[in-house]
């Protein structure tokens, strides 16, 4: 149940990430960011139609075995086999994946070793945009609408470039936001 005290705190959030957002565009007057009255998506009623996520997360390669995996048959008077404790694996890669509300439209696994800058992020956006010509004919033509968080790759000038050559629009994402990314939320949770 929330007391006076919870929705007071709330506020106080509130008010201090909006303080963030403006102090990051500058502006005295951006008191709105993303859907609703007021916002700039509000006249698109298709907004969810054309609405793409994007979001990247580490993946392990090596995962340890459950001890279920790892159960073996042998004799009754057969040693027992000690089972080390397993931890997981220091081998990661990054994946960037872009969805939908049909589903997951392109998958990207960034090879071992290498970082993701913004001409790596814009030929993915090539990618995706060649995934959505084959999953999701028309939405290139209705005009894309992009939310992805503000990384360097992302707000980077080389794909503020390719995003207006494209005209594909982005959905405002607030720098500093407690709120989870939809990724996070819908893909990555627990």
């Amino acid at each position: 149940m929330l007391t006076e005290d919870h929705k007071l705190q709330k506020v106080e959030i509130s008010q201090r990430l909006l303080q963030r957002c403006q102090q990051d565009n500058g502006d005295e007057d951006t008191t709105h960011i993303g859907v609703g009255p007021g916002g700039d998506f509000q006249a698109n009623n298709n907004l969810f139609d054309n609405l793409i996520t994007g979001d990247e997360t580490w993946v392990h390669l090596n995962t340890p075995e459950t001890k279920r995996d790892s159960m073996t048959w042998k004799h009754r008077s057969s040693p027992v086999t000690k089972k080390f404790k397993v931890q997981r694996s220091a081998t990661k890669v990054m994946a960037t994946v872009f969805w939908d509300a049909k589903g997951v439209i392109l998958l990207d696994i960034l090879p071992q070793g290498q970082c993701i800058n913004a001409a790596r992020y814009c030929s993915t956006l090539d990618r995706l945009k060649e995934a959505i010509r084959r999953k999701r004919p028309g939405l290139l033509r209705r005009g894309v609408v992009l939310q992805h968080d503000n990384a360097t790759p992302h707000s980077a000038n080389l794909t503020q470039q390719w995003l207006q050559r494209y005209c594909w629009e982005i959905l405002p994402y607030p720098a500093h936001s407690p709120d989870l990314a939809p990724s996070d939320f819908h893909l990555f949770g627990p």
